[in-house]
């Protein structure tokens, strides 16, 4: 769903302003009662006419400390498995999760040809 554009929002402030109703203002507008409402109850509260966006989803789980306690196991066991640095964490992750968590920190697995599972991590130098 896309977001209201700005200089819209500033009409609808403006003919709140004039006495418009909402019904009216909607009709005007061709957004639904909801939507011009909703514009002139987030004014009211943040102030501001711009859109907010990236304040929702899921929080990440890598926090700071996390962050170094992964750093340091991977460079204690370099070739550990995704499994056990993520059996080895303050609570237990899945490798698929160590695996991002790795990409984000710039490192890298390779996997062993001998065994497949077995990954060992090097850094990406680019």
């Amino acid at each position: 769903m896309r977001s209201i554009p700005v200089p819209v929002r500033e009409r609808i402030l403006q003919l709140y302003e004039q006495g418009k109703s909402t019904r009216e203002i909607a009709a005007f507008s061709g957004f639904c009662v909801a939507a011009v409402r909703r514009v002139r109850q987030q004014f009211k509260t943040r102030g501001t006419l711009k859109p907010q966006t990236h304040l929702c989803g899921r929080k990440s789980l890598l926090t700071a400390a996390r962050q170094a306690r992964l750093q340091r196991l991977v460079s204690k066991e370099p070739d550990a498995t995704l499994a056990e640095l993520g059996a080895r964490l303050d609570r237990p992750f899945g490798p698929s999760t160590v695996d991002v968590w790795l990409r984000r920190l710039g490192l890298s697995c390779k996997k062993n040809a001998a065994r497949r599972r077995a990954v060992s991590v090097l850094p990406i130098f680019f």
